[in-house]
């Protein structure tokens, strides 16, 4: 893969150490891979979670998984955009790192930002599977068979129809959906 903006790898191998480095770069990078061992080496990694966090704290996202070599992959990780979509898991984490104390003012201008743009909601429905009554209406006799998919692949429905920016774009994907389930399965 060739990035048109390649972004720094840069090695971390604890959880500290990427907090101290966001503390010092997080205002003023535009982001880089963070660098692990792959689990295949049995080298120590930080967990998911804790970069997930840290990420938070400071108002940036992980985004991209890529691996490098047969011993490392990375991770990209880059300041939060405006217009980021806040999911359910994201926001309890949120809600500890609030009760801890552990947010920086670059994090809580993230979540304010989100909260004023209506980014910090815009997944609710989807996170709690409310099926759009345009999506409900064209499934019709095949809302059995979308109920009867994962939780997962019902969100990743529902959050395509949502993200849709035009009209015509939505009752495409709604389009895909219903034929997909009259097939059966589902477009994930």
């Amino acid at each position: 893969m060739v990035e048109r903006n390649p972004l720094p790898r840069i090695p971390f191998e604890t959880r500290q150490e990427l907090h101290d480095w966001l503390v010092d770069n997080h205002a003023a990078h535009r982001g880089f891979w963070l660098v692990q061992w792959r689990p295949v080496t049995g080298r120590s990694t930080i967990a998911y979670d804790d970069i997930v966090e840290e990420c938070l704290i400071f108002g940036w996202i992980d985004s991209t998984v890529q691996t490098f070599d047969d011993e490392r992959s990375g991770l990209r990780l880059t300041p939060r955009k405006p217009n980021s979509v806040w999911s359910a898991l994201n926001k309890q984490r949120l809600a500890r790192l609030e009760a801890g104390g552990l947010m920086q003012p670059a994090g809580i201008r993230a979540v304010d930002v989100a909260k004023a743009n209506g980014m910090f909601t815009f997944l609710d429905d989807v996170d709690a599977i409310v099926v759009p009554e345009d999506l409900a209406q064209a499934l019709g006799d095949l809302r059995e068979v979308f109920d009867g998919f994962s939780p997962s692949r019902k969100r990743q429905a529902l959050y395509w129809v949502k993200s849709a920016k035009r009209p015509q774009t939505r009752a495409d994907r709604i389009a895909r959906i219903v034929a997909a389930a009259g097939e059966g399965s589902s477009v994930f």
